[in-house]
């Protein structure tokens, strides 16, 4: 199943661990890849030597909904909290099949008030 395999990749992105590993980040987005974060700043894998080094990251992820656009081009929306502030957010990924293997292209943060 699909759905599973890109949930655990969208967790894994949510771990300061990854984030801030240029390795891990290659084998999980792609070198486009861009993000609008919550907080409405624009993040490019390119910046901050090939890391996306946001802090610490204590979320939750829940709601997790994958609609399948194309056979190599999904959509993957959920819902994440944050433990310590208490901010809740609406999120959005873009994934797309290079190779054989799902690399994320595109996501986006928009906070609930």
């Amino acid at each position: 199943m699909l759905a599973p395999l890109i949930e655990e990749k969208e967790r894994l992105l949510l771990t300061k661990e990854v984030r801030t590993s240029p390795e891990r980040l290659r084998e999980l987005v792609t070198e486009d890849f861009f993000e609008i974060g919550s907080s409405g700043r624009l993040l490019y894998k390119e910046e901050d030597t090939n890391t996306m080094d946001l802090g610490e990251i204590d979320v939750s992820l829940t709601d997790f909904n994958l609609e399948v656009i194309r056979d190599d081009v999904v959509l993957a929306t959920y819902r994440t909290e944050n433990r310590a502030t208490g901010n809740v957010a609406l999120r959005s990924s873009i994934w797309v099949r290079i190779d054989g293997t799902w690399k994320m292209k595109f996501h986006q943060g928009t906070p609930i008030p």
